[in-house]
Order: structure tokens, then C-alpha cells, then sequence
């Protein structure tokens, strides 16, 4: 994983294509090596063959897209508050308070949901609200920012609260009882999995999107705050309203992936049956005095 993250990093930076393949390839085969002794052994550390569940490996990736989103989203918005809005890091991580906020409300109301609909249907609702949130993050601009950001976020954050609390119930339930602790786990990895994999991808996505913008006049939006305070105040002041206007861009194409995601994430959930727990496996032994 490493390997294939530095790899994902370096594709966004100018004259590293071969650091950059060397890392994917070598990330890609270590990783078809892995994946190919977990599949040989009798109690693998990594239980591949339960992806063979339909409904664990929806949940699954849904979680991992889920962690992908909120990482994503963090890492792009919280920037978005300091360097282009101007606010404190303290400011900020208060104004950025209601994603937190919006999960633990989310994954507090989805029992309550779950009693009046199916598991599926609560969080394919709540990833349809997910859409709707990245969506206001596109309209983050003007007299309006601030209020759409901070809506934007807590409406994208209430969405994932139903598939963080009942994810795990359908994930449980569509494998046999003595594979459960593997797939708990599975589940529970997932979504760190994605953090990781959304600060690698949105991060790339983002730089991608601002140096586009600037013409490659600048390689981050860090630098051309620090560059404008060198430089006079006309020109200054020209080359920051340049790269705000440009990470804005990167902001807005980050709410329309996620939410071309979180639409997608929701149609596969209702598209799910309820997972009716498979019958335990039995040995060898166990299966001799049934036959006698």
C-alpha cells in the first residue's frame, strides 16, 4: 500500500513519471504476491474468499468510498477555509466542527431508521443525502460560501452516518457465523483503508485541477500565499486572487465526484438483497456421525 500511495502521489509532480511507474509496478506486484498466498492458505491473515459475497463486497466497497470521501473531503475543504477564506487553524477546525458533527448524528438516527425500513433502503437514503451534500459543495462561491461549505460538509457527513452503524450488520450477516470475526474486521479496515486512499487520490485530483487553472504557474496554493507576500502588492494581490480562484475550482470538482459516487454507491445498496446468514461449515468429523 505504500508503495502504490507514494506512486499516486508522484504522478502529480512534473518530470517523475519513472519514480512514479516504479512505485505502481512494484506496489502491484508485491501485492499480487500477497494476495496470491492469502488465497493458499488454509486460515489466511486476509480472508479474500469472502469477496466472493455480493452483499460483503458492496457494503465493503462502499465503506472504503465512504472513507475515500470523508478523508478526500477533509483534506480539500480544510485548506479551502485557511488559505482562500483566510480563517485560523482554530477558526477553521471550528467552522469544519459540523462533518464530525454531521456522523455522530447520522450513525445516532440510522437504529431509528432502521426500525421503519430495510437496513439497504436507510443507507442507500442516507448515501443519496451524501450526493446532495457534495453537490453544494460545487456552489461553494461568493456571499454564500461559507454557509454552503459548512451545510455541503454536514449534509455529506449526516449521509455516511446509516452506512457506518448498519454497514457492519449486513456485512455480518451475508457470511457464515465462524468467519465473522474476519469479516468484522474486513469491514472495519475498509474505512481507514479509504482515509488513506482518499488523501492519496483527492490530493492528486485536487493539484491536478489548480495547476491546470494556474497554467502551471504555480505548484500549490501554500505557495503562492507565501510568494504574494514577497512579491508588491499589486502583483501580489493579482497572483492570490489567480490561486484561490483556481483551488476553488479544485473544490468544486471534488463535490462533483463524490457525488457522481455517492449516486452510484446508493443505486448498488438498493439493488441488495437482505443477506440471510449462510449456514455454518462443517468438518469432516461432524459430517461422519450424521451419515452413521
Amino acid at each position: 500500500m505504500l508503495l502504490l500511495f507514494h506512486g499516486i502521489k508522484q504522478l502529480s509532480l512534473q518530470g517523475a513519471p519513472a519514480a512514479a511507474a516504479a512505485a505502481l509496478v512494484g506496489g502491484a506486484v508485491v501485492g499480487a504476491l500477497f494476495v496470491r498466498r492469502q488465497l493458499r492458505l488454509p486460515v489466511p491473515l486476509l480472508d479474500l474468499r469472502l469477496l466472493r459475497s455480493r452483499p460483503f463486497t458492496a457494503v465493503l466497497v462502499a465503506l472504503v468510498l465512504a472513507g475515500v470521501a470523508m478523508a478526500g473531503t477533509g483534506l480539500v475543504v480544510t485548506q479551502y477555509l485557511q488559505s482562500v477564506l483566510g480563517h485560523s487553524p482554530l477558526a477553521s477546525a471550528v467552522l469544519f466542527a459540523p462533518m464530525g458533527l454531521g456522523v455522530a448524528a447520522g450513525t445516532l438516527t440510522a437504529p431509528l431508521l432502521a426500525r421503519r425500513m430495510r437496513h439497504t433502503t436507510a443507507i442507500a437514503g442516507g448515501l443519496a443525502a451524501s450526493a446532495v451534500g457534495s453537490l453544494l459543495l460545487t456552489g461553494v462561491h461568493g456571499a454564500l460560501t461559507l454557509p454552503l461549505l459548512m451545510t455541503g460538509i454536514a449534509v455529506l457527513a449526516l449521509g455516511t452516518g446509516p452506512l457506518f452503524a448498519l454497514g457492519t450488520g449486513l456485512v455480518l450477516g451475508s457470511v457464515p457465523p465462524e468467519r465473522a470475526g474476519s469479516a468484522a474486521s474486513m469491514s472495519e479496515t475498509g474505512n481507514y483503508f479509504g482515509g488513506s486512499l482518499g488523501f492519496a487520490l483527492l490530493g492528486v485530483l485536487a493539484d491536478v485541477v489548480y495547476r491546470d487553472r494556474t497554467h502551471g504557474t504555480s505548484d500549490s496554493l501554500a505557495d503562492a500565499v507565501a510568494a504574494s507576500r514577497r512579491l508588491p502588492a499589486g502583483r501580489g494581490a493579482e497572483l492570490l486572487h489567480t490561486a484561490r480562484e483556481a483551488f476553488t475550482a479544485s473544490l468544486h470538482t471534488v463535490g462533483v465526484v463524490f457525488a457522481v459516487v455517492f449516486a452510484a454507491l446508493a443505486l448498488l445498496t438498493l439493488t441488495l438483497r437482505p443477506a440471510s446468514r449462510p449456514a455454518p461449515t462443517t468438518t469432516s468429523r461432524e459430517q461422519v456421525p450424521a451419515a452413521r
